[in-house]
C-alpha cells in the first residue's frame, strides 16, 4: 500500500516572521546588550573608586605612623609635615597646616577621579598625639 504525499496549504495564512518583527527583535536585543555594557562599565568605575578609597585610607594611616615615628622632630621644628612620604597620584593636606600645641591633626588624602560625581574622592583621618617630647 502506498501512502499519498500530503501537501498542506496555508490558505493565505502567514508562517514565520515578517521583516518588521525581526527588526524589532534585533532592536530589543541590541538595547539589552547596550544596557548590560553600561552596567558593566559603571561596575568597573565603582570598583576603581573603591580601590582608590582603600589606598587613600592606607596612606592616611601610614601618615599617622610616620608622624609617630618623627613626633619629637615635628614638635621641635627640625622636620616638617611636607617631609613625609606619600604614594603617587594622591595629595595630602593637614589641618592645622603645621604641627602645633593642640596635638590634634586632621589628615585628608584625596585623589582625582572625574568618572564618578556621586562618590567622595577623599579620606579624612583625625589623630591625637600626646605630648611625649620633653
Amino acid at each position: 500500500m502506498k501512502y499519498p504525499i500530503s501537501c498542506t496549504k496555508h490558505n493565505g495564512k502567514q508562517s514565520g516572521f515578517t521583516l518588521i518583527e525581526l527588526l524589532i527583535a534585533i532592536l530589543i536585543a541590541g538595547l539589552s546588550v547596550l544596557s548590560l555594557a553600561y552596567t558593566q562599565n559603571k561596575s568597573l568605575q565603582y570598583a576603581r573608586s573603591s580601590s582608590q578609597y582603600t589606598i587613600a585610607s592606607i596612606e592616611a594611616s601610614n601618615t599617622v605612623e610616620q608622624i609617630w615615628n618623627s613626633l619629637c622632630d615635628l614638635k621641635d621644628g627640625s622636620k616638617t609635615l611636607d617631609d613625609l612620604t606619600l604614594a603617587d597620584g594622591f595629595t595630602r593636606t593637614f589641618a592645622p597646616s603645621t604641627f602645633d600645641i593642640t596635638n590634634t591633626l586632621e589628615i585628608t588624602v584625596d585623589w582625582q577621579d572625574q568618572r564618578l560625581s556621586d562618590v567622595a574622592d577623599y579620606v579624612t583621618v583625625q589623630a591625637f598625639f600626646p605630648d611625649i617630647c620633653s
